[in-house]
């Protein structure tokens, strides 16, 4: 990744409680957006839970990439653990797009984990209604 910075060294920031710094770093460097994916995947809470709060932040403050978020967390609908399948459901309701509504359809109607269905459901609907803003 860029600058050296690798999903690693986002995880130590975030559980430093950095989110402001790494904000402003994915905001400089879009290239590190490609990290939300493998974050949102870690076997560690902690790790998880600041990627989420990242991603909302920077659904927020850096509108204009939220595809590039979209595109890190979609491919997680398809993980083995209901758990970040449902997260990356979830995420999807902040960043995601016109793009991401076949796929969170999809997720809604046929993932055997009730959670992740209703994660689905309820981030499709708030992409419908505020077009992915959060």
């Amino acid at each position: 990744m860029s600058g050296g910075i690798t999903a690693a060294r986002v995880a130590e920031f975030l559980g430093r409680g950095l989110l402001d710094v790494m904000v402003d770093l994915f905001k400089s460097d879009p290239a590190l957006y490609g990290l939300l994916g493998e974050l949102l995947a870690s076997p560690e809470m902690g790790v998880r839970l600041g990627a989420s709060a990242l991603v909302e932040e920077l659904a927020v403050s850096d509108p204009d990439r939220r595809p590039l978020a979209a595109a890190a967390l979609a491919p997680l609908l398809g993980e083995a653990d209901p758990v970040r399948r449902g997260d990356a459901a979830w995420l999807l309701g902040f960043v995601g797009g016109a793009a991401e509504l076949a796929a969170l359809a999809a997720v809604a109607e046929s993932d055997p984990n009730a959670d992740v269905r209703e994660a689905a459901v309820e981030a499709a609907g708030k992409i419908r209604e505020y077009g992915s803003v959060a």
